[in-house]
Order: structure tokens, then C-alpha cells, then sequence
């Protein structure tokens, strides 16, 4: 019991260090072996574990890096952090925490983009509808961000607390409905790629890319979830349920192309099957949240504007 407890929490260095050899080993496995070489198998249980232990001692983690990026165990933070100190822009973004929560933002904007234009690209390469269907998913997810950013913006303009605070709540109501039309139109999509059981055959390369922006985009929903738990702001909630459900809709999408492109001894009704339970969980999720984001939005407009007329 004792050594599974050791395996299952191991030292957060250990962790770390299994996190990073565990990704070449899958690119060099999934690039360059055959599924059924030993090295190939072995960098899959290496990941498995890292992607476990990771889970498992996530609090521990988290607290651990962010213990090094805040303080000043590092010689280089240090470094960095008086660099930074130099430049206004670099010093709010130390001392802010809403200015590093609008800067989330922006960030997240920039790689919607770019991911939008790389889907795209992909897209017309191959032929594929359902690549095309993921670059404008992305491209109007992006809009919505921007949407978001100009929010923000605006929220700042607003002296008064209660004018401010609809504001927000009307921004967050209408972004849980763009979110609600767009995953629609993505999920009769899917459904249409399902039945006719499209199977593109994609690079390893696009792949391998696509997999890099889940793990990013997971990482953002986590981050943003852990950042903006405490902040009574809707408008970062709205970001917040914009990353998670990226991340959904990055995790499908990965799916699909992973089945299309090392899947090739799987029969067509095991690869629809996957990606009928897969898709529709991913959709039926999106879809509650944004259902829940316009519910909640309209409840406490209501509220404040009947607190108004009283």
C-alpha cells in the first residue's frame, strides 16, 4: 500500500521531469515506430503515467510552480522579474491581477487565430469539410473573445456599480447566446461527418500540431478556473466558459483525427461509434453551458432591474 501510495505521489520534481520526457517520446513513437515496438509501448505507459500522476497531484503541482514563478527561489525569475520591473506595461501585468486576466485574453484571442487559419489551411490540403467547419468554429470563437476584450473595456468606462454591473451581466448573457448558435451549427456538422463517416487522412505533423493546442487549451481552462474563482466578474466567468469549452471542442476534434489518421486497421462502425459518444458528450456539455450562462445571465438582470423599480 505504501509503495503504491509512493508511485501514485511521487516528489514534484519527479513529476515534472516525467512530464517533459514523456512528450518526445510519444512524438518520436508516434513519428517513427510502429504501434506494437517495444519502445513505442513504453513511451505510451511513460505518458499514461506522467498524464496520472499529473491529475492525481495537481493541487501539489500547481502550488509548487506557482511557488517558483512568484518568488524568489529562481536566480532567473529574479532576473526576469527585474527586467519586467523596468517597463510599466511588464510591471502592471506583476502587480495586476486584472490586468494579467485581461491579458489571458488577448493571449487566448492570438491562438484562436492562429488556429483558426492553421484548421483552415488544413482544410483546403485535405479536402476535408469537417477541417473547414473547426477553422471557422475557431475563427468566430476568437470573435467571441474579442467580443469579451471590448467588454472589459467598456466595463472600465462605466463609473456607476450597478450600470457596470448590468453591463456585465448582459455582456456574459450574450456571449452564452453566440456560444449556444455557434456550437449548434459545429454540432450538425459533426453530425453529418458522423453518419457519412468521413475518414481524411491527415499528416502526423497536423496531428501532433493539434495535440500541442488541446494540451494549451486544457491548461488555459485550468488556469483560468483557478484564477478567476474568487472574482465576482461575469465577464471572466464568460472567459472562463469560453476556455473550458474550447477545450471540449479541441479534445473532439483531436479525436477525430487521431482515429482518421492512426486508426487505420479500425472498422468504419467502431470509429463512428467512438465518435458519436465522444461528440455528442462534448456537444451536449458546450450546449448546457451555454444554456446555464443565458439562464443565469437573464436571473440576475432581472433581479437588479427589479431591485431598480422597487
Amino acid at each position: 500500500m505504501n509503495r503504491l501510495k509512493a508511485l501514485l505521489h511521487p516528489p514534484v520534481r519527479l513529476i515534472i521531469l516525467i512530464d517533459i520526457l514523456s512528450i518526445p517520446l510519444v512524438i518520436i513513437a508516434l513519428k517513427k515506430l510502429e504501434s506494437t515496438n517495444p519502445v513505442s509501448l513504453a513511451a505510451y505507459f511513460i505518458s499514461a503515467y506522467a498524464l496520472t500522476v499529473t491529475v492525481i497531484n495537481f493541487g501539489r503541482l500547481k502550488d509548487r510552480l506557482k511557488e517558483l514563478a512568484t518568488g524568489d527561489e529562481l536566480a532567473l525569475v529574479r532576473g526576469i522579474k527585474a527586467l519586467m520591473r523596468r517597463n510599466k506595461y511588464t510591471r502592471r501585468y506583476l502587480e495586476s491581477r486584472d490586468f494579467r486576466a485581461e491579458t489571458a485574453l488577448y493571449a487566448g484571442l492570438a491562438v484562436n487565430m492562429f488556429y483558426a487559419v492553421f484548421k483552415g489551411v488544413t482544410g483546403a490540403m485535405y479536402s476535408s469539410p469537417w477541417l473547414w467547419s473547426m477553422g471557422i468554429y475557431y475563427l468566430f470563437l476568437g470573435g467571441i473573445r474579442f467580443f469579451l476584450m471590448r467588454g472589459v473595456r467598456a466595463e472600465k468606462r462605466i463609473e456607476e456599480d450597478k450600470q457596470s454591473r448590468l453591463h456585465e451581466l448582459k455582456t456574459y448573457r450574450l456571449c452564452g447566446a453566440m456560444m449556444m448558435v455557434l456550437d449548434l451549427a459545429v454540432g450538425g456538422m459533426a453530425v453529418q461527418m458522423i453518419w457519412q463517416n468521413k475518414a481524411n487522412e491527415y499528416s502526423q505533423a497536423a496531428v501532433i500540431i493539434s495535440a500541442a493546442f488541446t494540451f494549451y487549451c486544457f491548461i488555459l481552462a485550468i488556469y483560468n478556473a483557478v484564477s478567476f474563482r474568487k472574482r465576482d466578474s461575469a465577464v471572466l466567468s464568460a472567459a472562463k466558459n469560453l476556455s473550458l469549452t474550447g477545450a471540449l471542442m479541441s479534445m473532439f476534434s483531436l479525436q477525430t483525427s487521431m482515429l482518421h489518421t492512426f486508426g487505420n486497421n479500425d472498422s468504419d462502425s467502431y470509429r463512428r461509434i467512438m465518435n458519436s459518444v465522444t461528440g455528442g458528450i462534448v456537444i451536449a456539455a458546450v450546449i448546457a453551458i451555454a444554456t446555464y450562462m443565458i439562464i443565469r445571465g437573464t436571473y440576475k438582470i432581472n433581479e437588479i432591474q427589479e431591485g431598480e423599480t422597487l
